[in-house]
């Protein structure tokens, strides 16, 4: 059994070859022995016979070798569409189809991977997280565009670097070697020092393969610095509500139970306690009504656009606001520059944002001082500058005045009935006109609020 399988895999034509050149030498022999020919002719014979072996051989075998060695060259060199052209039925034909085979197979599997690296490039480079990959001892694999963005880089140029020295964070180091050493998934909140510091939720997971890969991390980084921020806005936002509104009621309910425990009787204390209770709860309508306000302004999806007199809208302003000023001794006038063109807006919603600006300059400006309102068009917009010559706002309040509650001087600004909320209104209104809100103040020397609004374009 076993012999008939080892005999399977034989060619026979050469077999069959060599055994005829071996009769042929054996008759040369015969004849040289019994004297019918020469040395000379023996030799002849058997030069001429070992040329006709030795171009065969060159035939079939050399030159198809030769060949098979160029292939194999170029294949190695990532040429897979190279094709050895040798249709022989021995052995070498056989060596050459089953290398044309695997070069086929090859390209196949190449472009398999291909497929799968771009893919995958594809997912890391659509994600909006940021991916890095690391291996045992730190240094950087990969990472996606999202992280070249945040470290202002490129993967070849900090490929093979620490992750350590790109990224200085103890946080960052500890999350790393946890994973590393444990094998197992880490997720923290840290912040990292990166072109801007923020706050990322960090999420280190062994990285499973071999070779120099085997041991790495793969880490990603999820920026959560506006959440925090909106989780911070919320809880101060529950916090001054509550305070806005428990200081009131608890107001109220004093007055109350004073009254309730006998003074009614009093009725100058009665009337004067009924007179401080309706301030409270003219406070907090006004707190009720404001709170709605910035609710409507904040999804703001009804806006009438029309083609909008900035002028028209001022001199509207400067009438309501003009006993309020007389009656605080300020002087309210406007100044528009040259001939204005038609803004695209809300004529009410633009009334408003004035009216709320304008109202905090009438409060916050002593006795004697001006409150403006100006209008120059620029190229694409129109600019509408409220000036006064108040208090003023320091300059560590300028990026806060927009924020809900804020309020520069507290007790100034609960004295005059002031929220907090008007610029908070204004800033999500304006935003909601297409426009743009800019302050600029120095204490003590007043304020200016500039509005810019597009030009209507017909």
């Amino acid at each position: 059994m076993r012999l008939s399988k080892a005999f399977i895999g034989i060619s026979w034509r050469p077999v069959a070859s060599y055994f005829f050149l071996m009769v042929l030498f054996l008759g040369i022999l015969k004849l040289y022995a019994v004297e019918k020919i020469s040395v000379v002719g023996a030799a002849a014979i058997a030069f001429l016979f070992a040329f006709i072996l030795a171009w065969v051989l060159f035939k079939r075998v050399i030159s198809p070798l030769n060949e098979i060695a160029r292939a194999a060259e170029d294949m190695a060199r990532g040429n897979l569409n190279r094709e050895l052209k040798i249709y022989s039925q021995d052995e070498i034909g056989n060596l050459a189809r089953n290398i044309n085979d695997m070069a086929g197979k090859l390209k196949g599997n190449i472009a398999e991977i291909s497929r799968e690296r771009n893919r995958a490039n594809a997912i890391l480079n659509s994600m909006v997280d940021g991916v890095i990959a690391v291996d045992k001892s730190g240094s950087l694999i990969l990472i996606n565009p999202v992280v070249e963005e945040l470290l202002q880089t490129t993967q070849q140029s900090v490929q093979g670097q620490k992750i350590l020295e790109i990224i200085r964070s103890h946080e960052l180091e500890e999350i790393f070697t946890i994973a590393s050493n444990t094998r197992k998934s880490v997720t923290r909140e840290v912040k990292l020092p990166i072109l801007e510091p923020g706050i990322f939720k960090v999420q280190a997971t062994p990285l499973e393969g071999t070779g120099q890969e085997e041991g790495g991390v793969v880490i990603i980084l999820r920026d959560i610095t506006e959440r925090k921020k909106l989780e911070q806005m919320r809880t101060d936002f529950v916090a001054n509500v509550s305070h806005e509104l428990r200081t009131p009621l608890t107001s109220i309910h004093g007055f109350l139970e004073t009254l309730l425990d006998g003074a009614m009787d009093d009725k100058e204390t009665t009337k004067y306690f009924l007179a401080l209770m309706s301030g409270e709860t003219r406070r907090l309508t006004k707190l009720t009504n404001d709170l709605m306000d910035l609710s409507k302004m904040e999804e703001l999806t009804s806006i009438q656009w029309q083609q909008v007199s900035v002028p028209t809208i001022i001199e509207r302003v400067i009438t309501i606001f003009r006993t309020p000023a007389e009656e605080k001794k300020l002087v309210l006038f406007d100044d528009i520059i040259g001939d204005l063109p038609l803004v695209k807006s809300d004529p009410d919603l633009l009334a408003q944002v004035l009216m709320n600006i304008v109202d905090n300059s009438i409060k916050f400006t002593p006795e004697g001082g001006t409150v403006t309102l100006q209008a120059v068009a620029g190229e694409k917009y129109v600019r509408i500058n409220v000036v006064d010559t108040g208090l003023g706002i320091p300059t560590e309040s300028l990026s806060r005045i927009f924020e809900r509650f804020y309020r520069v001087d507290k007790s100034r600004a609960r004295e005059l009935g002031g929220m907090g909320l008007g610029l908070a209104i204004v800033k999500h209104v304006v935003k909601a006109l297409h426009g743009q809100i800019e302050v600029n103040s120095r204490e003590g020397r007043g304020s200016t609020f500039s509005l810019y609004f597009p030009v209507y374009d017909s």
